[in-house]
């Protein structure tokens, strides 16, 4: 199973993007920062596609953060970018 990181994935546009790819058969990492969504729109991906996404509260300004979620997920084979900041 192919795995992609959506950054800003628990935004409005974001959310809407990982249920998608969830029901395209897609593994998702959602990095965000919570600056403009919340951390209970996880659970709501979930009830919506059935599949709870993994999730990295990460702030893209922080580089050794950022970092460390790539090696984490080193399978990654694509990024969708919506973070706003």
């Amino acid at each position: 199973m192919k795995k992609i990181l959506v950054s800003g994935g628990a935004g409005y546009i974001g959310s809407h993007t990982v249920v998608e790819l969830q029901e395209a058969g897609f593994k998702v990492v959602i990095l965000d920062n919570l600056s403009n969504s919340r951390e209970e729109v996880i659970d709501s991906i979930e009830k919506i596609s059935g599949v709870r996404p993994e999730f990295e509260k990460t702030d893209l300004r922080d580089r050794n953060a950022t970092l460390s979620v790539f090696e984490k997920h080193k399978d990654l084979c694509s990024i969708i970018h919506f973070a706003a900041l």
